[in-house]
């Protein structure tokens, strides 16, 4: 079986500037150096790019690429999809980001660990189990009852809560959130990875945007710090790539 890369995992730390193109033919040359890194057996499954809003880098830029594995994710029978966040950045003003799947054929996907993708069914539950367990958590959310949204790379997780109680955490609840914060996956991958919880510093930098009830987010910010303490316990539980930097004490590893 092929042994999974584990998220956190830095790739092109070794890569040459790329001279000046469209984005789209940036994107395919990050990609065929992502894929080349990653091994001959993977393929390209699909690539959502975002650009600053410039249609082309200029004549003579060179644009520096980096990338950072997210999630790695079983599917189900006999493959393995890795995702990753690449960014693109020029000498100028020009910058882009693209999220990256890329899959592979393994032997049993089972023997993956859900714990490596953030967002799945399995790290959810994993999640629901630690919050229901925390009696700090229970009391952040004692006087609440709604739905606590997160979007990890894309992929939504909804805490549905009653007066001090986990109720679910799951993909989509049924009545939606009241709130939904949108992490990047190479943000979300930094806020678990840090040596302490950098929630506030991460929020105010603009790296993070919620939508929604504005008022719901701001009263239930402790709720959403707790939350990431939990996903950093958990990060270093599947061994994610920089987790042993991880300082923080008031949380169980287990």
């Amino acid at each position: 079986m092929t042994t999974p890369l584990k998220p956190g995992r830095r790739l092109l730390a070794d890569a040459d500037a790329l001279a000046a193109s469209s984005p789209l033919s940036l994107a395919d040359s990050v990609a065929e150096a992502i894929g080349q890194e990653l091994g001959q057996s993977v393929r390209l499954v699909s690539a959502e790019l975002e650009t600053n809003g410039e249609a082309q880098t200029d004549d003579g830029e060179l644009v520096s690429p980096s990338a950072v594995v997210t999630a790695v994710l079983p599917q189900k029978g006999q493959e393995l999809q890795t995702e990753v966040t690449a960014h693109l950045e020029g000498d100028a003003a020009y910058s882009a980001s693209v999220r990256f799947a890329f899959a592979e054929a393994i032997d049993n996907s089972d023997d993956v660990s859900d714990l490596l993708c953030p967002g799945s069914a399995g790290w959810n539950s994993a999640l629901r189990d630690r919050l229901r367990e925390d009696s700090e958590f229970s009391t952040l959310i004692e006087a609440y009852d709604g739905t606590i949204g997160i979007a990890i790379g894309g992929r939504p997780v909804h805490f549905r809560c009653y007066r001090g109680h986990v109720l679910e955490v799951v993909a989509r609840s049924i009545l939606g959130a009241n709130f939904v914060l949108s992490i990047p996956g190479d943000v979300f991958i930094d806020l678990v990875t840090a040596e302490r919880n950098r929630f506030m510093e991460t929020a105010m930098s603009g790296r993070m945007r919620s939508s929604g009830s504005g008022y719901e987010y701001l009263r239930m910010t402790s709720a959403l710090i707790r939350i990431i303490d939990h996903a950093r316990a958990m990060a270093v539980t599947a061994g994610y790539v920089g987790s042993e930097r991880v300082l923080d004490t008031n949380l169980q590893v287990a």
